[in-house]
């Protein structure tokens, strides 16, 4: 069955969670935002997968108007895998009400426990912290990827009903807002001018003005400006200073900017 694996990262945990289950199933790796400027997304595909982070307790806006695009969703085993830092509220059942309003059903839903990202509350938790969830990840991706294989259904992974009644009603309330919370983002004094910060933006909200970087009001908060600025001058809100930086160590700049 020919399998298109779709991802968005900013820090790295959902590529790296795509490409190991993408080599297990051989399955062909697309970056979402690689094809999000299109009008609509066909394919041929018997299989698709898609692959993104926890966001405020649901689903990164991109990943909404990406399944919107997609032509002839009626017609593929779906399953979808979703990084998370502090719980994964019910992101999976909202996943599957998405895809479902266009036509499609989603066949299994899965969730990963990856180190968190969001700088504005805390900074990257310890290596030894790091790895064991690594490890943790290598030993499901067996399970998900023979899940996968088998086009078995049924199976969807998301917390416990208090906790998503609570997450649903906070990404209600705070998803219409994030386009423009990147008011807050601003260059300190360590910026070196590099450029980074804009070629890592997977929707391109970064340009550079007289070398510094601006934001343009249609952010996605995956934070990969502030995470892979090498002189860590990106900041957010007054908390980000001095706060250890995350991405994941397999995964390199290049990755991104392909």
């Amino acid at each position: 069955m020919k399998t298109e694996i779709y991802y968005f990262t900013g820090t790295g945990n959902s590529l790296v969670v795509a490409r190991d289950i993408a080599g297990q199933i051989e399955g062909e790796l697309i970056a979402i935002s690689s094809v999000i400027a299109k009008e609509t997304i066909q394919t041929d595909a018997k299989g698709i997968g898609i692959v993104f982070p926890v966001y405020m307790w649901g689903i990164p806006l991109i990943v909404k108007r990406f399944v919107k695009k997609i032509s002839n969703l009626q017609d593929q085993y779906i399953f979808a895998i979703a990084t998370y830092g502090g719980m994964p509220g019910a992101t999976i059942n909202m996943l599957g009400k998405v895809i479902a309003k266009c036509g499609g059903k989603l066949a299994a839903g899965f969730t990963v426990h990856m180190p968190g990202n969001y700088t504005p509350m805390y900074g990257a938790i310890a290596e030894e912290k790091q790895q064991r969830m690594f490890g943790d990840w290598h030993q499901k991706a067996n399970t998900i990827a023979e899940y996968i294989r088998s086009n078995r259904q049924g199976v969807k992974e998301n917390g416990n009903m208090l906790t998503n009644i609570f997450s649903s009603i906070i990404y209600q309330l705070a998803a219409p807002h994030i386009p423009k919370t990147d008011k807050r983002f601003r260059a300190d004094e360590k910026c070196s001018r590099c450029g980074i910060c804009q070629k890592v933006c997977p929707v391109n909200n970064i340009e550079m003005i007289d070398g510094k970087p601006a934001w343009k009001g249609h952010c996605e908060q995956c934070l990969a400006c502030l995470q892979w600025c090498p002189e860590q001058a990106i900041q957010y809100g007054k908390n980000t200073t001095g706060r250890k930086r995350y991405h994941h160590p397999e995964v390199k700049i290049s990755d991104l900017i392909k």
